[in-house]
């Protein structure tokens, strides 16, 4: 078995990617079966495109362009991560305020303008300011 892959680029990160893409077209395809018929077999013929080219790359003796390929993919996949985190912590940081100004008011402090988070609904109340030390009287 190791003689058959000798000098063959391998199974990396992006041919394993083709795949599972394929497998999940694959299944897409059998939700529209025999009702859809160019649907199905346009998806078919994507699976087969994308287990194809994942073939081809692992049995490649080419390594510098697999290797383009490969660091071309890891590039936009990092974007994609990235792009997907930012808009979770977003999502987060939105629900979080939301609740936060339900709950709390927020200051400005006087002097330095720092800032405060206080409870809403306690009248009138002094408060300090945690980074310069000023005190001051607000309506929370």
């Amino acid at each position: 078995m190791n003689r058959w892959l000798q000098g063959r680029y391998g199974f990396d990160r992006f041919s394993r990617t083709l795949f599972i893409a394929a497998l999940g077209v694959s299944v897409v395809s059998w939700f529209f079966g025999r009702r859809a018929a160019g649907v199905y077999y346009a998806l078919r013929g994507v699976t087969l495109a994308l287990m194809g080219f994942a073939a081809f790359r692992t049995f490649s003796r080419n390594f510098p362009a697999r290797q383009q390929e490969l660091g071309r993919y890891l590039t936009a996949e990092r974007k994609v991560r990235s792009w997907w985190q930012d808009l979770s912590i977003r999502r987060k940081n939105y629900v979080n305020v939301r609740q936060d100004k339900k709950n709390y008011k927020y200051l400005a402090c006087p002097q330095c303008m720092q800032k405060l988070r206080v409870p809403k609904g306690k009248g009138r109340i002094r408060v300090t300011c945690s980074k310069c030390g000023n005190r001051f009287e607000a309506k929370s």
